[in-house]
């Protein structure tokens, strides 16, 4: 029998029962507190059917998962599959509770169900009986213990007295929980604490009006009440709900609030929202009650049109309704249109406080009127059922003020001396808002108080490009010569702009008053002498400064050979030293500028010559390009040799920084000298001009004189007396400049001097003194006869003295002149003389073996006639800087002989005087043909009767201003637009052929001047950048207005250059190349005997000694020179030479 299992089976049988009841005490007790919790969870919060619906599914659907759980386990405990009640796990758990082993239980079972196979039957059996009566002396009480099932029983019991006492409390509601329980699919409305209700209920109103709402609450009253305001038509992004919350009034049960100014129809209600979350109900509202708005007419499209008064040109503007303010000029046109939203009856317009009635047309209204001063309007609608708009908009209108035109005036200053053309350029900016009607030049001419007469005033109009182009630029000429000004007359003037209101009338700006004065002969001349002086002493003071920098700059050089290293002191002396050099520039700046401001006077006033003026522009330009181009390179030089402290850069930097010192006190003082001369003749030639004015006034007076009669108003006659005495006392300052100028010229021309004092001291100026004092008192005895005889006999003898004034300015030049010749006689003197001297020299080269040791001599003697040429290429050089005579070819071919010289010497001294002969035979004819240059270039001097050589300058200048004149003809053909395409570019190309030929003889005619002395005719750089313009226009086949522009452009310019030799009005473009000085012991002309030769040498040989070579160098330029002075052979003149210099000379 299988025992031990029997007793299992029971065992689980009392475990399952066990199992059971403790299973039901606590599924009875969770099932009461799930009971009483579900009841007051539903008396608090009113669970919604659906939440109610989902808690039956769930309690059914656990209890369904329950007994499908059982049914499962049964199955297993049936098939011992079940864990907690395997035999096994039973027997472990029986072991451990009741038996000292564990395992005694589970070894017993094993052994019963293997007793069939054991081989020991008896023992298996003894153990399993063993077992056996352990287990019946096993208590189950102790195995399934009945106190647990009596815990849940008191648990269960006090859960149903708690559920009793529950219900017994919460009872009536409790009960009506356990009915809404049991029908889970009704839905039941919450009790709620009040009610709301509303007291103004359904509303009209019209449109933007204000309603009143009120609601009263029926229970308990709440503190507060939230209203909303919805829209009937209820629109997302353009509509918005609003919500309000209410308070009752004080002591009352009334809830009320204001909407105001509604124009549509709203819906509204009154709520209040749950505040604790246990309150069954969300909110508490009231019904949804409406607000009906009743349409006022409203503005639905609002314009305002602007139209300018007709004088702006300014097009209409249209201006909508979210514009409240309305801008526009007096006398604007203002037209107000508008669209209602209801048909109208009436519109008004309240303009100023006065109404208006407006055109009604249906739904639409308009209404005009003139802008005239600021105010304001509003619109007033009345509709076909007689309701009107309600608050209109104030428009508010503001008159915009047409502005005062405005002008600025360039040119000219406030204060102008007129010059000999009695013009005045005008330039101004003018500006208005709208335009302009007139531009107007007041003036009034003041004659001077001894004239005793009424000033004279007038006005015109200047001409606009544009009247109703609002900013402008004016720019015109007001030539004077009409209105016959004399010296010392003003003309005061201003100008007067006018814009172009017609409106309320042209406003006007008036300038400030400018004056123009025409100062007397005797002003200009003793201003103009003034800066001549001031010129002369900044001159003198510029070379002491920089006499005293050469000193510094000598002392930094001494202090450098000294040391290595300079040290501080001398370094920061060095450093003020370059300091002053820069500051130099500057001072040369303003020189140049004074300069400047000279011929401009003089040029502006006609005071003198053309002939003089343009010396005074090349004196101008020699200032201007005294500071050499290497000077900047050479300080910079110098600046980084001081920072780095390299001597030997820094003492050759000084070195040549000092050269250029002394190159620019060379031409200091060459500017002085040719100062002082043009001084001279400027002094000569301004007595001239006085002495012609003179004339021309004695005429005019002697004119005045002889229309005078006994019964002329004594005025006249005193006028006369006036004038008479002022030309007497221009004669006596006269005479005085003559006796100021005899002085200056004497240092120039003697003879000029002479007749400069004999013309001031001579009876034939007595003699006009004389007539003019009479004419003077017959004036004042108001005898018209004795001084019209009086009055022509002085003007006879002042036009007899201005004809000797004329011949001793004549005398002047030809002396000049005749100078000049001499000079360029002594030059082709010389030039003839080395000639020969080479001549012969190459002729005892050629006679000569090769490789003779008297070659070295005959080196010696090339050296000779190159040092003579290199001192006559110097005097060449002084005199180009007075005449443009030397020209370009004279230069190159001296150059060119002094080049084939070196030459020569270097292959004598290598001995080899075959080689040489050709250099020799070169340098013989670059010689001749020098010496011709010269002959032809005296022939010509001579021919012209000038000493300037402007002349053939400007016979070149006139014969390409004629061939310029043509291309403009040209020009105006094409301009006019009348000619075939083929034939315009054929005519294009023609033009573009001569414009280049006209374009290079220009810029040859530039390069000769240049290597004659940079001077003569201006700077004509912005001639050739005009021709260049046009050269590219033509180029690129197009002629347009602004080509032919350029043309007449370049064509005035010529014109201007034959007249007075400068540029005018267009920037200049300067450049200068500054020829290295050539410094000579020597004096000026070949040596004539040995006594000058050796002086020659002497000379020489000292000054290469002192330039700072070492002993050694020094040693071996001891013996050079002293081998030249034992020279046996000396260039003596030839007969010959003078022959053919006599046959230049006039």
């Amino acid at each position: 029998m299988n025992l031990i299992s029997q007793y299992l089976t029971k065992i689980r049988r009392s475990a399952i029962v066990y199992d059971i009841k403790i299973t039901g005490w606590k599924i009875y007790t969770i099932y009461l507190i799930l009971f009483v919790t579900v009841l007051m969870v539903e008396n608090v919060f009113y669970l919604s059917s659906f939440t109610r619906f989902t808690v039956w599914i769930s309690v059914l659907s656990l209890n369904f998962i329950g007994v499908v759980w059982l049914l499962i386990t049964a199955r297993q405990i049936h098939t011992n599959s079940f864990e907690r009640y395997r035999w096994s796990y039973l027997a472990r758990k029986i072991g451990k509770n009741a038996l000292p082993k564990e395992d005694t239980i589970i070894n017993a079972l094993q052994i019963e169900r293997g007793s069939e196979e054991s081989t020991s039957t008896e023992l298996s059996q003894t153990f399993i009986n063993q077992t056996i009566q352990k287990l019946n002396k096993l208590n189950f009480s102790e195995l399934f213990p009945f106190d647990r099932i009596y815990h849940w029983k008191r648990i269960t019991l006090v859960g149903l007295a708690i559920t009793i006492l529950s219900l017994s409390i919460t009872w009536k509601h409790s009960v009506s929980s356990l009915y809404r329980w049991t029908h889970p699919k009704t839905e039941f409305i919450p009790p709620k604490p009040f009610k709301v209700k509303s007291v103004s209920r359904h509303i009209r109103v019209l449109g933007g009006e204000n309603i009143a709402v009120s609601f009263t609450a029926i229970g308990d009253r709440p503190d507060s009440l939230q209203i909303e305001f919805k829209p009937i038509v209820f629109e997302p992004g353009r509509d918005s709900l609003i919500l309000k919350t209410i308070y009752p009034a004080k002591g009352k049960n009334i809830f009320t609030t204001e909407l105001k100014e509604i124009f549509q129809n709203y819906r509204y209600r009154a709520f209040y929202t749950s505040t604790n979350f246990w309150q069954p109900w969300d909110e508490i509202s009231s019904k949804d009650y409406s607000i009906s708005v009743t349409d006022r007419p409203t503005i639905e499209d609002f314009s305002v049109t602007i139209r300018p008064p007709a004088y702006t040109a300014l097009a209409p503007q249209i201006q909508k309704a979210n514009q409240a303010e309305i801008q526009a000029l007096n006398g604007s046109r203002i037209s107000i249109q508008l669209q209602s939203n209801q048909q109208l009856d009436k519109a008004e317009l309240i303009l100023n406080g006065e109404p208006q009635a407006m055109k009604v047309n249906h739904k639409n209204a308009q209404y005009h009127f003139t802008m005239k001063t600021d105010g304001e309007f509003s619109i007033h609608l009345t509709d076909s059922r007689g309701i009107r708009n309600r608050n209109p908009i104030p428009y508010k209108l503001q008159m915009i003020a047409d502005l005062s035109p405005e002008m600025t005036i360039i040119q000219p200053p406030p204060i102008v001396e007129l010059g000999g053309n009695q013009s005045i350029p005008i330039v101004m900016t003018i500006e208005d808002d709208f335009g302009f009607s007139n531009l107007q030049l007041a003036y009034e001419i003041q004659r001077p108080s001894y004239i005793q007469v009424e000033p004279f005033i007038s006005m015109f109009s200047l001409p606009l490009k544009d009247p109703s182009q609002s900013k402008q630029e004016v720019n015109t000429v007001w030539d004077l010569a009409s209105l016959g000004l004399m010296p010392e007359d003003e003309v005061h003037y201003h100008f007067e702009l006018y814009d172009n209101d017609n409106i309320s009338g042209p406003k006007k700006s008036i300038s400030a008053t400018f004056i123009a004065r025409v100062p007397s002969l005797e002003d200009l001349f003793h201003s103009f002498n003034e800066k001549e002086d001031e010129i002369s002493e900044a001159v003198e003071i510029e070379l002491s400064e920089i006499h005293k920098l050469q000193k510094q700059l000598n002392k930094a050089e001494l202090t450098l050979l000294k040391t290595d290293k300079p040290d501080w002191k001398d370094q920061q002396e060095l450093k003020e030293t370059m300091a002053s050099v820069k500051d130099k520039l500057s001072d040369f700046e303003a020189l140049s500028e004074q300069l400047e401001a000279l011929n401009n006077s003089g040029e502006k006033h006609q005071l003198f010559s053309d002939n003089l003026m343009e010396k005074f522009k090349d004196l101008q330009q020699l200032i201007e390009d005294i500071f050499p181009p290497e000077m900047l390179k050479n300080m910079d030089w110098m600046r980084e040799a001081l920072e780095k402290m390299d001597s030997k850069d820094l003492l050759s930097a000084l070195e040549k920084l000092s050269n250029n010192l002394t190159q620019i006190e060379q031409e200091l003082d060459r500017f002085l000298d040719i100062f002082k001369r043009v001084k001279a003749e400027q002094q000569v030639d301004e007595l001239r001009k006085r002495i012609q004015q003179l004339v021309e006034n004695q005429d005019n007076i002697d004119e005045q004189i002889r229309r005078t009669t006994p019964q002329t108003d004594p005025s006249i006659f005193e006028r006369l007396t006036l004038e008479e005495k002022m030309s007497q006392n221009e004669l006596d300052n006269i005479r005085e400049a003559m006796n100021d100028a005899a002085k200056d010229v004497k240092d120039f021309s003697r003879k000029t001097a002479q007749q400069l004092e004999e013309l001031s001291e001579s009876e034939q100026t007595q003699s006009l003194e004389n007539h003019l004092n009479k004419t003077v008192q017959s004036l004042k005895k108001q005898d018209s006869y004795s001084a019209m005889d009086h009055s022509y006999a002085g003007l006879q003898s002042l036009e007899s003295m201005e004809m000797t004034m004329e011949n001793i300015l004549a005398d002047f030049q030809k002396e000049t002149t005749r100078d000049m010749s001499r000079k360029f006689r002594s030059i082709l003197r010389d030039v003839l003389t080395l000639s020969k001297a080479q001549e012969s020299l190459k002729k005892e080269t050629g006679d000569i073996p090769r490789h003779s040791p008297r070659l070295n001599d005959l080196a010696g003697h090339q050296q000779m006639l190159q040092d003579q040429l290199t001192q006559t290429m110097n005097n060449t050089m002084n005199l180009s800087r007075e005449t443009f005579m030397v020209s370009p070819d004279m230069g190159r071919k001296l150059g060119m002989a002094y080049a084939q010289m070196d030459a020569s010497k270097g292959k004598l001294a290598e001995r080899n005087g075959s080689g040489s002969l050709g250099n020799q035979g070169q340098a013989m004819v670059a010689l001749n043909e020098g010496a011709k240059s010269i002959i032809q270039t005296i022939k010509q001097m001579q021919e012209s009767g000038s000493a300037s050589g402007y002349e053939t300058f400007l016979k070149r200048m006139e014969e390409m201003a004629g061939q310029q004149q043509g291309l403009n003809n040209q020009g105006m053909q094409l301009a006019l637009g009348q000619m075939a395409s083929s034939m315009q570019e054929g005519l294009m190309q023609q033009m573009l052929s001569q414009q280049r030929g006209v374009r290079k003889s220009l810029q040859q005619m530039m390069d000769e001047m240049k290597q004659a002395g940079e001077q003569g005719l201006g700077d004509l750089s912005g001639i050739a950048n005009e021709m260049d313009q046009v050269i590219q226009d033509l180029e690129r086949k197009q002629f347009n207005r602004q080509t032919s522009d350029r043309q007449q452009r370049i064509l005035s310019r010529m014109i201007d250059s034959q007249k007075s030799m400068t540029q005018r009005g267009f920037e200049e473009k300067r450049k200068s190349d500054t020829a290295n000085p050539i410094s000579f012991a020597g004096p000026s002309g070949l040596p004539q005997d040995l006594g000058q030769r050796q002086s020659l040498i002497i000379n020489a040989m000292n000054h290469a000694l002192k330039s700072g070579y070492s002993r050694d160098y020094q040693k071996m330029i001891r013996r050079y020179f002293n081998a030249l002075s034992n020279a046996e052979t000396v260039i003596l003149p030839d007969t010959n030479v003078s022959i053919q210099i006599e046959t230049v000379n006039p």
